[in-house]
């Protein structure tokens, strides 16, 4: 069995934040960007299994874990991450990259091939949730305004865990935000693992960037179906083979439709790339060789 360390951890200085990037491997250089609320730990398995024929780099989002804010709080909405995932190219000596990016990311990987297009070797956008292209967005929007009313009401933890909650493969419910108590088995199993300093503390702190700031945004966007269309970019939409009629599934394949660019499916759901690395990796290699 192929065992990895992260080659070089190291971080990316940009006048509003400082970046945490994880580097790991040899080979063409592949970028994989976080979804809401996680950071490079996520794809760890994924890592593992790319770093074989790659250059895998990884790393957290502005704001999000290790990579911290220089002075105050700067957002900079979605096109300020994508010109992130070039500053860390440019860090690297790396002309053109592989992109993949997963729901947050996937919204930060369509605006990257909107306005830095010729930076991009080619990407697959896996589960964006553009729910703006949906017939039912209102409803969908509501659903999110819900979670921000909670937010403001008990705390942006409970928002996020029934938000986290709702992109498992089968639906559970982790938080009973009335009480403010774990619930379930599921909900026990994350009651142990938050202890001081481990690594789901690390990402459930997150929760209040996601909540207040990036949710509002993410809801919202809208990408420019212009833009996607004039490049000549290699890229395709992503969705889990377990996600189908989910909300952040159904963009992709509706935009795919609209567009004239390939859906491709992947094993498990939203979190496929975690659950079923192996098979995952070997999907995106099947694309990246073409």
């Amino acid at each position: 069995m192929y065992v990895y360390t992260v080659d070089m951890i190291y971080s990316v200085d940009i006048p509003d934040v400082t970046l945490h990037v994880e580097r790991t491997g040899e080979g063409p250089v592949v970028v994989l960007v976080p979804g809401g609320g996680g950071d490079a730990a996520m794809y760890r398995d994924l890592v593992r299994e790319l770093a074989q024929r790659f250059t895998v780099i990884t790393f957290d989002r502005r704001g999000n874990s290790r990579s911290r804010w220089k002075h105050t709080e700067q957002c900079g909405g979605l096109t300020a991450q994508a010109r992130d995932v070039v500053a860390v190219m440019d860090d690297a000596g790396v002309e053109r990259a592989f992109v993949f990016g997963n729901s947050a990311g996937a919204l930060v990987t369509l605006s990257l091939l909107t306005s830095h297009a010729d930076r991009v070797a080619g990407a697959i956008v896996h589960e964006p949730p553009v729910i703006q292209v949906l017939p039912d967005a209102a409803e969908r929007v509501a659903y999110f305004d819900d979670l921000g009313r909670i937010t403001q009401r008990e705390g942006a933890l409970p928002a996020m865990l029934k938000f986290a909650a709702g992109t498992m493969d089968k639906p559970t419910r982790l938080f009973d935000t009335k009480t403010g108590r774990t619930i379930g088995a599921a909900g026990v199993e994350l009651a142990k693992r938050l202890t001081p300093g481990n690594e789901m503390n690390r990402l459930f702190g997150n929760a209040e960037l996601l909540m207040r700031s990036e949710m509002p945004e993410f809801v919202r966007y809208r990408p420019d179906l212009a833009a996607l269309r004039q490049t000549d970019v290699r890229w395709a939409f992503g969705v889990g083979v377990a996600s189908e009629g989910r909300y952040y599934s159904r963009p992709a394949r509706q935009l795919s439709a609209e567009l004239g660019v390939p859906c491709l499916e992947f094993p498990g759901g939203h979190l496929g790339y975690q659950r079923h690395a192996a098979e995952f990796a070997r999907r995106l290699e099947e694309f990246i060789d073409g």
